[in-house]
């Protein structure tokens, strides 16, 4: 083992330099970042807890079990200081750039500056590495954990310093809570305690893997206390086929291949102009990568028993680096995704420098090293470039498919709408997109979390219309079009924050507060069992088109409960022949607040004037659902009497 010494002052230099460039391309323009569900609940929760409210579970996942809290906690530190969106994103790119100084220090401890500088080098502009530090997502936390599980892996078997197995196996027990991707760690452990089996003190195992298991304690309480509500998908429903994907997406994430894939299938074209040897970049550098590799299994194969200790820590770089792919290749109860494999990184980075060293060492004349340091930094400047390419591409251009809307224009929508309120004195804020349940649907996951702390509501924009009978500001989601059409005809104030070119804007609408009246209002009091009040109707008939628009305006009940309600609506002939129908979600009731107006917007297939085919009435009410129970109308006495409202229509 190289001894530290004392660094020089080019040294220093270098490395600030290096360490500077991380932090830029990390922590520089958080709005410039994706903003979706699962960072929106995941901040959701780490806000909570920094509220107070000790976190026992993560967010949901797709195989039916929770995820650990571990992401969830760790959110939290910075937002103990800061509650914002902001914080819990620069914490991500702070914690991912300590990452790569973490990854200086291990390599310049075992070999060299110039070994160490190389490495550092690498990692700081790995294209993926950076897109992945730039987000709040539980498995972007990965990296500096992943560090310390190879620093004490490092200390406690190639120094023989087994105290540092605490450090290894509480880093691997976190790594592991952290995303579940990381358990292709544990066969790496499993194998370093095997092959250095003569220096392990197993006392040391047994405090380390218990300091790990003590972090998981709370999970483990969640799980009892909801055993019951928990159940595994068997395994026939998430296992695959064999596949070479796992090593496929581990190298594409290693070389920094198939970046343009965040400009998305419509517009990666236009990216890849704007850097047209991206491709030459990538190969050189998946070349670098592919000889390093090989280069330390050769020699620690030729040196492991008579080598230094580099030798032994060329092993462990090794294995880090293979093993996770060979992990998702063999075990194959997942698809694998290119995100599993963040725990690689900085291994081969750390091959790479390493090899570059010392290829760069045995030439002896100064002009090649000269030129071989000159074409790594080419080539580092090269990928830095690329990345502040599709950083600039993707903040101007639409991208569906690719990248999300940027966090800083949602905001700015935010903010506006809160200024909105203060200055308008209204009660509330209705952020009117698609869906109403942040626990199902993106935008009410996303816009729950911005407007925290501001009174508001969500509305499905796409079949429902609210209208408080205080005044109230809508946020109104770009991809409403004409659904939205009521709210904008009802606004008394409305501004527009544009979004990239071509996904439109967000508009911030202020309501006085009241409903449009319909257009056919019904004659006396329209009331339903769950104490829903029938208003009246809007009928817009396209002919050309052969549709209708059919709005159904209603008042909520006074005291809800909390069922699900569909409301449907059956067009009907002279003889009483179905000539066409239409079901659609109610507003959530939960969401029910005394003299609320809903319009309900339905689109259908409207018949023709043909003998029998004209409709004359069309048949509206509620049922529950998924019961399908349907919810009676009451007569003046409050008796029921029907299980719709037959409604005449004109006859034109």
């Amino acid at each position: 083992m190289k001894a530290a010494g004392k660094n020089g002052r080019w040294e220093w230099a270098v490395v600030a330099g290096i360490i500077l460039v991380t932090a830029v391309l990390r922590l520089s323009y958080p709005g410039l970042t994706e903003f979706k569900a699962d960072e929106a609940r995941l901040l959701a929760l780490a806000l909570d807890m920094a509220d107070g409210r000790l976190a026992l579970r993560g967010i949901s996942s797709s195989v039916g079990l929770p995820n650990f809290p571990m992401s969830v906690w760790i959110y939290a530190i910075p937002l103990l200081i800061w509650p914002h969106v902001y914080a819990a994103t620069l914490f991500t790119g702070l914690l991912n750039s300590l990452a790569v100084l973490a990854g200086y220090w291990l390599v310049r401890r075992y070999w060299g500056a110039q070994a160490a500088i190389a490495a550092t080098l690498l990692f700081a502009v790995s294209p993926w590495a950076v897109i992945f530090s730039r987000k709040i997502w539980a498995q972007n936390l990965l990296p500096l954990f992943v560090m310390g599980w190879a620093i004490g892996a490092a200390l406690a078997f190639v120094e023989k310093r087994p105290r540092w197995l605490w450090l290894h196996l509480l880093c691997l027990g976190v790594a592991v809570q952290i995303h579940l991707a990381a358990m292709a760690l544990i066969p790496a452990t499993l194998l370093f305690l095997l092959v250095f089996r003569r220096r392990v003190v197993w006392r040391d195992v047994a405090v380390g893997g218990g300091l790990a298991v003590l972090t998981a304690v709370p999970f483990l309480i969640y799980l009892w206390q909801n055993r019951d509500q928990i159940h595994l998908p068997a395994g026939s429903e998430t296992a695959v086929g064999w596949s070479l994907d796992a090593f496929r997406y581990a190298w594409l994430l290693s070389r920094g291949a198939e970046i343009h894939s965040l400009a998305g299938p419509d517009a990666f074209q236009a990216y890849l102009a704007r850097v047209p040897w991206l491709g030459a970049v990538v190969l050189l550098v998946g070349a670098l990568l592919a000889a390093s590799l090989v280069w330390l299994g050769w020699l620690w194969l030729i040196w492991r028993h008579r080598g230094p200790p580099s030798t032994e820590m060329a092993f462990i770089v090794l294995v880090w680096a293979l093993l996770p792919p060979l992990f998702f290749t063999l075990w194959r109860g997942t698809p694998v995704f290119i995100h599993y494999f963040i725990a690689v990184l900085p291994a081969p980075y750390i091959a790479a420098g390493v090899f570059w060293a010392r290829w760069v060492a045995a030439a002896r004349k100064p002009i090649v090293r000269g030129t071989a340091w000159a074409g790594l930094t080419a080539l580092a400047a090269a990928q830095a470039w690329a990345l502040a390419a599709l950083l600039a591409f993707v903040a101007q251009t639409a991208t569906p498919g690719g990248f999300g809307v940027p966090l800083g224009r949602q905001l700015a929508t935010a903010v506006r709408a809160q200024t909105m309120l203060a200055e308008s004195g209204a009660a509330e804020i209705l952020a009117v997109g698609a869906g109403e349940r942040p626990d199902l649907d993106e935008f009410p996951a996303v816009w729950d979390v911005l407007l925290r702390g501001t009174p508001h509501r969500f509305v499905d924009g796409r079949q429902s219309a609210l209208f408080p009978a205080a005044g109230a500001v809508v946020v109104l989601d770009s991809t409403l079009a004409e659904e939205a059409d009521v709210y904008r005809e009802t606004a008394v104030a409305a501004e527009s924050i544009a979004l990239r070119p071509g996904e439109g804007v967000m508009a911030v609408l202020r309501l006085p507060g009241g409903a449009p009246p319909p257009q056919t209002a019904f004659d006396g009091v329209v009331l339903l069992a769950n104490w829903v009040n029938f208003l009246g109707y809007d009928l817009a008939v396209d002919e050309a088109e052969g549709t209708a628009v059919w709005r159904l305006h209603w008042r909520t009940g006074d005291n809800p409960d909390p069922a699900d309600y569909h409301l449907f609506n059956h067009v009907q002939g002279a003889d009483g022949q179905r000539l066409a129908q239409v079901d659609a979600a109610a507003f959530a009731p939960w969401q029910w607040r005394a003299g609320d107006v809903v319009v309900s917007r339905f689109v259908l297939p409207w018949p023709g004037e043909g003998e029998g085919e004209r409709p004359l009435f069309m048949r509206s009410g509620m049922y529950r659902y998924p019961s399908l129970e349907p919810v009676l109308l009451l007569d003046v006495a409050g008796n029921p009497y029907a299980d719709a409202l037959e409604i005449p229509l004109p006859p034109e």
